[in-house]
């Protein structure tokens, strides 16, 4: 028997090391999914309604009944022994055998993420960079694509904001180590996945500057406002117009720093901690002002009431 392999990132894709692929129904896919998410026993009940919750009780106990047998054809074939990848307890709830030969892409992902983003932001070193990067590689796509379960984004929300955590980890590890194309490239996989981040732009736009691209560091801040305008009606915070300014007015002096100020090389770790806690600031003031610009839309769509807008 070889290695089961199984990726929920993207679509659900199951196969043996050997390229045998397992096919499965997309109800059998749904429970797998959960059972491997949950990483838990699970009541019967609990999985009929995960499918069948419009069904009387009778009907959806008897369609898992046939979609677990279903599942079980699926992984253990003629050569596979009976309970290799599912279990039963004596009370009927069903899991996923984590004591089988198999490899889980969210598994390896989740363990990685957590062991490296565990650690203070200057204790990285090079090998902790490497093997978030590598994990990171297979994050390629949004988890459990073309689900849509209430259960499915609230996992797949929490995923991804590993994943956003992490290249913003990335970032500011290449940032502190003079590594400005590696830290240019977390940041453009950030705004990717996510593209109201203002302070990613802002990091950006330093980035360009550094590297001798003021061009690009102008045309970030420009993409910077219409994704804002666009998508939330609102204009680039404070910092960030100041920012475009101070470039502009920069535009014929040195690259060496911001401003035609040298950065010291490497950085201080203190300045390393510092970046960190300012972009986690500005997320903060980002997330505030789209709550602001939402109350104002609602405001004005009552009948009466006060005008609220963003600072």
């Amino acid at each position: 028997m070889g290695v089961l392999q199984i990726r929920l990132f993207g679509r659900v894709r199951v196969a043996y090391d050997d390229g045998t692929e397992v096919r499965m129904t997309p109800t059998a896919q749904t429970l797998l999914a959960y059972l491997l998410v949950q990483r838990t026993y699970c009541p019967r009940d609990v999985l009929a309604c995960l499918c069948w919750g419009d069904q009387p009780d009778d009907q959806a106990r008897s369609c898992l009944s046939t979609a677990l047998w279903r599942l079980r054809r699926s992984l253990e074939t003629d050569e596979v022994p009976h309970g290799a990848y599912l279990l039963t307890t004596t009370t009927g709830e069903v899991g996923f055998n984590w004591e089988s030969r198999h490899w889980l892409d969210l598994s390896t992902f989740e363990h990685e993420v957590k062991r490296v983003l565990a650690l203070p932001p200057e204790a990285l070193d090079p090998s902790h960079a490497s093997s978030l990067q590598n994990a990171l590689g297979l994050y390629t796509g949004d988890l459990l694509e073309g689900f849509y379960d209430d259960w499915v984004l609230r996992q797949r929300e929490r995923v991804r904001t590993m994943y956003l955590d992490s290249l913003s980890r990335l970032m500011c590890y290449h940032h502190s180590r003079g590594a400005h194309e590696e830290s240019i490239a977390a940041a453009q996989k950030i705004l990717a996945c996510d593209p109201l981040r203002e302070e990613i732009y802002r990091e950006l736009m330093r980035l360009y500057l550094k590297t001798g691209q003021r061009a690009l560091a102008v045309r970030q801040f420009k993409i910077c406002r219409d994704v804002l305008a666009d998508e939330l009606g609102i204009p680039p915070m404070e910092e960030t117009e100041a920012l475009y300014h101070q470039i502009m007015q920069d535009a014929n002096e040195p690259h060496g720093g911001l401003g035609g100020v040298p950065v010291p090389a490497p950085l201080p770790q203190a300045l390393t901690t510092l970046r960190q806690a300012m972009q986690e600031f500005d997320l903060a003031r980002s997330q505030l002002q789209r709550a602001i610009h939402l109350v104002e839309r609602l405001t004005e769509s009552s009948p009466a009431g006060p005008k609220v807008r963003p600072r």
